[in-house]
């Protein structure tokens, strides 16, 4: 079962990171490579769980990232290029369950992006929690799409929208 989707403030922040462009049938033994070169490079320097980021996402040719943060700087050897994540806004939702589930998930934050007038704002990301042996359905995929900020106009009229409200507390509608 997925979360709801939910708006948080990405602060930003270091990781290390293989990019490359692999067809879709060969992400996982790209993610496996990879994260295993991260964490040599990386050593005693993760920050948190191993998470993609997905520049395109064209399954006969995905332009993605294999990436593992840290807690500083860390220079980069062969593949592993260090990478700043950008700090900003962005909608997440937890998916649970089998991985090839997971386009379900990607169609709700779409529904999301559209019923809020809402922007991408950068390469969408999913954040593994669960170690690879863990049974599919119980899989844990934290999918977080950034946004672009939004105008302090836009803001304020959606602000209003949702929160006007009478002198009982009950909305206001226009």
């Amino acid at each position: 079962m997925d979360s709801k989707p939910a708006v948080i403030q990405l602060i930003g922040g270091h990781a290390l990171a293989i990019r490359a462009r692999v067809p879709l049938a060969s992400v996982s033994r790209f993610f496996d490579e990879a994260f295993a070169e991260i964490e040599e490079v990386a050593g005693r320097k993760i920050s948190g769980p191993p998470f993609a980021l997905y520049h395109s996402c064209d399954p006969s040719d995905l332009d993605v990232s294999a990436a593992m943060p840290t807690w500083s700087h860390v220079e980069g050897k062969g593949r592993v290029e260090s990478i700043e994540l950008a700090a900003g806004p962005a909608v997440k939702i937890e998916h649970v369950g089998k991985f090839e589930e997971l386009g379900a998930t990607y169609a709700v934050i779409e529904g999301w992006l559209a019923d809020n007038e809402r922007k991408t704002g950068g390469p969408r990301r999913e954040v593994y929690l669960t170690m690879p042996m863990a049974p599919p359905s119980e899989q844990i995929t934290i999918v977080i799409q950034p946004l672009e900020p939004v105008p302090a106009k836009q803001a304020a009229a959606q602000f209003e929208r949702t929160t006007r409200q009478d002198e009982r507390g009950a909305p206001i509608s226009k």
